[in-house]
């Protein structure tokens, strides 16, 4: 039915009711804050490709089986996949990323009432520089923005938590998405709950409604992720899919013995890591962090000495203060210890603490405003020097895989009886434990030991995917039959010997290790 003029529909009312011309600014200021900051770590990520470990297996989407998917929890993953086309292009999948990412900080920055431009423009820069993402662009480039995408709807449900009433039906709804197309961002919606009920407290809410708040929480945390674990468990029944890596986490793996000093190394680690000498930056971060947490113990001593805060509200505070490092690096806690960095989003919720510290407390002075607001850009200005480094080394990794792999391709062909695409090629060892080649490089010393740059070559377990499927060599691949156990094999020298390619029994063997 056409509306009369001078009437508005219900919706079109809300919408102009709901985005003033002061959201609108912040909405703007939050997309080009994200977009600069994004293109500053990632711009040469998202303007090269340089697919390496797992993303040569799956740079094609359609190699990336819904079974395996399945098996793993990320069933949602093949279905989202279907908006980016056949194979991972790294321009699209850097604006799919600045969209979801934008719209992430969005919701962090009313979730948390940060008002002021500065305190905008950080949360943006430091959401989408944080060091999980870069790692993952770094190795997974192919699901950066799914992860992206997955963090979103993590951050949604506890703004919907946080809103209460109906809403709570569409938050369980983004919780089961987010786990079901990454399950590390749990945690990250775990440590914002955690964080909002310290904010209740701060702002003297009576303790009882602040308890019910935190109870409401965890039990629509719990209900979210159960209902996950029942959806998964019917997709694979339905399916006839087994589940893998369940018996790597805490419950399934009887760990819970061990849950005391899990929590002790998750609080030890933690700690370690904000010292860490070792980075790019070297001795600068740790003095940084330093002076971060003296604000923070500042910005806490100032809230105990508050007179009219009630002294129940004191000390719970000071309990879930303690809770913190426990809560920011349970990912570790939940995978018995085995937790990489592509996994530690959450460690980097300390920087929104400061700035929520420095948004809400008004009576600390310009001067500790601008020295957080400093040290802020500080960590900002060493996520995008990390990024752009762990790039260049993967550029570095990938040109030297071409060299590499030319050299290899050549040895073969010159093998007497060798016929490309006819003669079948064995691969026996990996790239990545080949000690001679993977020298490791000064220049890079601090990222050596990083999950996913390990290696000094983009191919590490998958060479042979590398030549057929990145270098689109016609390469009769022999993946069925296992020469490492032959005694003509074994007594081989791996490459670059001069014995390391060689014709066994009709079949062109390439010990890599």
């Amino acid at each position: 039915m056409e509306l009369r003029r001078g009437t508005d529909c219900p919706v079109s009312g809300w919408l102009r009711e709901y985005w003033t011309p002061e959201r609108k600014q912040t909405a703007w200021l939050v997309l080009c804050a994200t977009a600069v900051c994004s293109f500053a770590a990632h711009g040469f990520l998202f303007s090269n490709e340089f697919f390496s470990h797992d993303s040569i297996s799956y740079f094609t989407y359609a190699t990336g089986s819904f079974s395996f998917y399945t098996s793993i929890g990320r069933f949602v993953i093949p279905v989202y996949e279907l908006l980016k086309g056949d194979a991972a292009a790294p321009w699209l999948i850097g604006l799919l990323f600045i969209f979801w990412m934008s719209l992430t900080a969005w919701l962090v920055i009313h979730l948390l009432k940060i008002r002021t431009a500065g305190g905008i423009l950080l949360t943006c820069g430091l959401l989408c520089t944080n060091l999980a993402l870069t790692l993952t662009g770094a190795t997974y480039v192919y699901c950066m923005d799914e992860y992206a995408f997955a963090l979103l709807l993590a951050v949604t449900a506890v703004w919907c938590f946080h809103r209460g009433n109906w809403w709570v039906l569409p938050g369980l709804g983004a919780l089961m998405i987010s786990l079901a197309v990454y399950q590390a961002y749990f945690t990250v919606a775990a440590s914002l709950c955690l964080i909002l009920v310290m904010v209740r407290l701060r702002d003297n809410e009576a303790l009882s409604g602040a308890v019910l708040a935190g109870v409401r929480y965890l039990a629509l945390l719990a209900a979210g992720f159960m209902a996950y674990y029942g959806v998964w468990t019917l997709v694979c029944a339905v399916t006839g899919v087994a589940k893998r890596r369940v018996e790597e986490s805490l419950l399934a793996g009887g760990g819970l013995g061990k849950l005391l000093g899990l929590v002790q190394d998750a609080n030890v680690d933690y700690v370690k890591g904000l010292f860490d000498a070792g980075r790019v930056l070297g001795w600068w971060m740790p003095v940084v962090h330093g002076l971060l947490l003296a604000l923070l113990g500042w910005y806490l001593l100032r809230i105990l000495m508050d007179k009219q805060l009630h002294i129940g509200n004191k000390a719970l505070l000071l309990v879930l203060v303690c809770l913190i490092p426990t809560a920011f690096n349970s990912s570790a806690i939940l995978l018995e210890g085995s937790a990489t960095q592509l996994m530690t989003f959450a460690n980097e919720l300390m920087y929104l603490l400061v700035l929520l510290c420095r948004e809400h407390e008004e009576r600390q002075g310009a001067p500790l405003r601008t020295a957080a607001a400093v040290l802020l850009c500080c960590v900002l200005w060493q996520h995008v020097v990390y990024a752009n480094q762990v790039y260049l080394k993967k550029e570095l990794d990938k040109t030297a895989t071409v060299a590499l792999s030319a050299r290899i391709i050549d040895r073969i062909e010159l093998l007497e009886g060798y016929v490309p695409g006819e003669t079948p090629v064995a691969f026996v060892g990996r790239l990545d434990r080949n000690d001679y080649l993977n020298r490791g490089r000064d220049e890079f010393k601090a990222l050596d030991k990083t999950v996913g740059l390990w290696s000094d070559y983009s191919a590490t377990y998958n060479l042979g995917r590398y030549l057929t499927d990145y270098l689109n060599y016609p390469l009769a691949w022999d993946t069925e039959t296992d020469f490492s156990q032959m005694p003509e094999v074994q007594v081989m020298p791996a490459f670059p010997d001069a014995g390391g390619i060689r014709m066994v029994d009709g079949t062109v063997v390439v010990k890599l290790s």
